[in-house]
């Protein structure tokens, strides 16, 4: 009986403990961020911030109309903010929020980072959810009703969050769309390639040691 015992709670030390083996491959350490590179006004949680400033998760970042800022995390992923944007940037929820002004991304390493998170690392930006799994991208928020978004080379999932629209896209070249939300219906265009071009998606790529290849789709990796 004494040795049943033993063993029983021998199995139930071995079934909690990879448990929390398992909890902590999927949790991970917390991922932050950092400032690489700056320009002009910009604040993280209104103080005032500099080049090689880490980034925590949950951070509010605000560019004023002559500041930028690109963030670099997990390596080989980096994002610019615009002027005049306001952004927040939740690692744990592999989010990106355009509350105002304009984001561009290079992501290529995301992986592991978002096995957990469904597989998919979201933009969000008020009019529509993009799901990227390892892309490049633009987007700027015109207004609280409209979006304009650029998959520059990969493939994504666009929605509306709220089931009204839903498109998937694949691109090696900038493909674009401007989707605005007119009460309960939503209303998408093709505008073109606006605000951003080749050469500053390459420049963006290139600070994290990569390029672009406007040959084929990228995909995460």
């Amino acid at each position: 009986m004494k040795g049943k015992t033993v063993l029983l709670m021998l199995a139930v030390f071995v079934v909690f403990s990879c448990e929390k083996q398992s909890e902590s491959a999927v949790s991970g350490p917390p991922v932050t961020g950092e400032i690489v590179n700056m320009a002009g006004s910009v604040t993280m949680g209104g103080q005032i911030v500099a080049e090689g400033d880490s980034v925590p998760d949950g951070s509010v970042i605000q560019t004023g109309v002559d500041g930028y800022c690109e963030i670099q995390f997990l390596g080989a992923n980096v994002i610019r903010i615009f002027e005049d944007s306001i952004i927040r940037l939740s690692f744990a929820e592999s989010t990106v929020s355009v509350d105002r002004g304009a984001v561009a991304g290079v992501l290529r390493n995301l992986g592991d980072f978002i096995r957990a998170m469904d597989d998919t690392f979201h933009i969000n930006s008020g009019t529509v959810v993009a799901g990227i799994r390892g892309t490049s991208f633009y987007v700027r928020r015109e207004s609280p009703d409209t979006s304009y978004f650029c998959l520059c080379n990969g493939k994504i999932t666009l929605t509306d969050g709220k089931g009204n629209f839903t498109r998937e896209l694949e691109s090696t070249h900038h493909d674009s769309l401007r989707i605005r939300r007119n009460e309960n219906a939503v209303e998408v265009s093709s505008p073109g390639m606006l605000y951003h071009g080749d050469e500053g998606m390459e420049a963006l790529a290139a600070s994290i040691g990569q390029r672009m290849d406007w040959t084929k789709v990228e995909g995460a990796r």
